[in-house]
C-alpha cells in the first residue's frame, strides 16, 4: 500500500495504511488568528519521496491518526537500582558486637574467628593488623549484601537494608534466606519482620545476652528509631 496524506484541524499526516509515518503540523499565525502556518520545507521532503503521496484525504472527524508501532521510539528501559549497602549505623553495629580481636581466637560455638568477626580462612595462632581487620570485613560485607539484594523482592531503605546486614553478618546468608524474617519483609509485613529479630537470640540452643542485645539494636535500627541504648 502507498503513501497518502490525512489532513485534520490540527496537521497534516504522511500515512501509510492505517496509520502515520510523518506529521507536520499546524500552528496558529501571530498576526491573523484565523489562519495557521505550515513547515514548508516539510511538506516538500515529503513529495521527494520515491514514493510520494498522490492523493490526500480531508478528515474533520475522529480522532487524530497514531503512529506505525515501528515508528514509535523505543523508551529506554530505567535505570536498574544500584545495590544497597551497609551505612554508617549498620556499620557501627557490626563492628560494637562483633568487636575487634587481632588474634585468632574460636567463638561461642566454637568457630575460628578473627578481625571483625571474620571466619572464612581463619586458623589457630593467626594474626593480623587493624587494617587487615577492616579490609576482612569489607570482604565479607560483600558476600552479605550481595545474599540480601538477590533475597529481597521489596524496596527497603537504607537503615533497613543495614539492620539486615549486621543479622546476616551474624546468622548467615543460608539462615537468612530460610528466615520468616525475609518471607515477612518481602510480604510487606514490616512491622512482622521486625518482630522476629529477637527471636535470633541464641548460640548453641541457649539465650545469649549479647545476642539478645544485638536484635533489639537491630530491630530498631530496622524501625528507624534510636539503637545507640543497647550497644
Amino acid at each position: 500500500m502507498g503513501t497518502w496524506i490525512k489532513e485534520t484541524d490540527a496537521a497534516f499526516y504522511l500515512m501509510e495504511g492505517g496509520h502515520y509515518i510523518s506529521k507536520i503540523s499546524k500552528y496558529p499565525s501571530k498576526s491573523n488568528p484565523t489562519e495557521q502556518v505550515l513547515n514548508v520545507a516539510g511538506m516538500k521532503t515529503w513529495f521527494d519521496r520515491s514514493d510520494a503521496p498522490r492523493g490526500m484525504t480531508i478528515s474533520r472527524e475522529g480522532p487524530e491518526p497514531q503512529p506505525k508501532p515501528e515508528a514509535v521510539p523505543a523508551q529506554p528501559s530505567p535505570a536498574p537500582a544500584e545495590p544497597k549497602r551497609t551505612n554508617s549505623n549498620g556499620l557501627q553495629l557490626i563492628k560494637s558486637f562483633e568487636g575487634l580481636r587481632l588474634q585468632a581466637y574460636k567463638d561461642p560455638v566454637g568457630i575460628w574467628t578473627i578481625g571483625y568477626g571474620t571466619t572464612r580462612g581463619v586458623r589457630p595462632g593467626m594474626t593480623i593488623s587493624t587494617a587487615e581487620a577492616e579490609a576482612f570485613l569489607q570482604q565479607d560485607l560483600v558476600r552479605f549484601e550481595q545474599a540480601i539484594n538477590d533475597a529481597l523482592a521489596v524496596p527497603v531503605n537504607d537503615n533497613q537494608f543495614s539492620a539486615l546486614s549486621c543479622f546476616t553478618y551474624n546468622v548467615g546468608p543460608g539462615a537468612f534466606r530460610s528466615s520468616t524474617l525475609l518471607k515477612m519483609l518481602n510480604q510487606q509485613d514490616v512491622y512482622g519482620a521486625a518482630d522476629q529479630f529477637p527471636r535470633w537470640n541464641k548460640a548453641g540452643g541457649r539465650p545469649l545476652a549479647g545476642l539478645t542485645r544485638r536484635r533489639q539494636a537491630e530491630r530498631l535500627l530496622f524501625l528507624g528509631q534510636d539503637f545507640h541504648k543497647f550497644l
